[in-house]
């Protein structure tokens, strides 16, 4: 069992990265033969979608003509069994960095499933995914929204809570001190509900 976390945060130790670890660790504790791995996207070169070469894209099954921090990405996720992806507000929307990885990602998967011929199925289909979302003063549910919109794209499952804010772990400020959405409380529910989908994806068909 293998779990990947993505923090798209521009800073690798603050509010973002400390949910979603929050989230793997409670993952581990349940499960003590889990692996994991963290990826930050501010250190990796990732190129600008150049939206033109969509040809390549188009033929040539989740792949980018250029090879750079996306498709090392990709092939992370790939690998996961789950992925626990989280991202801060920053000026309305995510941060630079981090945009421009989700955009190129849904750039490389649309194109294929969209306008080309369509013969291999998504290798994240179905895959498991909890979702973070975190705001200095704003209301981080829109950051959740926004990861939402970017899964569901990819054909990927993500996992809802039962309680507020349902789509995931949302945090406000400092998030230790938060107790309107209560990020510490909603990442053992995250856990939760993603092991309860790992537990019935490893059963006998």
């Amino acid at each position: 069992m293998h779990i990947l976390g993505i923090v798209g945060s521009m800073r690798k130790n603050r509010h973002t990265n400390l949910l979603v670890n929050s989230v793997i660790d409670n993952i581990k504790e349940a499960l003590p033969e889990a692996s994991s791995e963290v990826i930050y996207p501010v250190d990796k070169k990732i190129e600008p979608c150049r939206v033109t070469c969509n040809k390549f894209c188009s033929q040539n099954p989740y792949k980018c003509i250029t090879d750079d921090g996306a498709a090392e990405t990709i092939e992370a996720m790939i690998k996961a069994d789950a992925i626990v992806i989280g991202t801060p507000l920053y000026f309305r929307s995510a941060p630079s960095k981090f945009y421009m990885l989700v955009e190129k990602i849904i750039a490389i998967f649309f194109n294929y499933q969209a306008n080309g011929i369509n013969e291999v199925e998504s290798p994240l289909k179905n895959k498991p995914c909890g979702l973070v979302g975190v705001a200095e003063y704003s209301n981080p549910h829109q950051m959740l929204e926004y990861l939402n919109d970017f899964c569901t794209l990819l054909n990927m499952n993500p996992v809802r809570i039962s309680k507020f804010p349902y789509l995931g772990v949302s945090g406000q400020g400092d998030v230790t001190k938060d107790e309107i959405f209560k990020p510490f409380e909603r990442s053992k529910d995250l856990a939760a509900a993603l092991i309860k989908e790992l537990n019935a994806a490893a059963r006998p068909k």
